[in-house]
């Protein structure tokens, strides 16, 4: 299994382990985001401990990682694998 970075802690750890968000082109300009359960969809992703989660919410780090504006709904849908 590939090792992966936090996109928050920059710590090294089994994709395995870590959630991962992708990101997949739709159009030209238009870009879909989604919490990837199985690991390995297409599009560029981003991983995150599940001890992350919080402070990724608080400082949107998704948005950095994407170099862009991710979606509400993907924070939100973050917030519920927390608990």
């Amino acid at each position: 299994m590939k090792e992966r970075i936090c996109c928050v802690c920059r710590k090294k750890d089994l994709a395995n382990t870590k959630i991962r968000v992708a990101r997949v082109r739709v159009g030209k300009d238009t870009f879909h985001y989604f919490v990837d359960n199985i690991g390995n969809a297409n599009g560029r992703g981003a991983y995150l401990c599940r001890g992350c989660i919080e402070q990724c919410i608080k400082k949107r780090q998704l948005n950095r990682s994407f170099r862009g504006n991710v979606p509400q709904n993907i924070y939100d849908e973050l917030a519920k694998l927390k608990h």
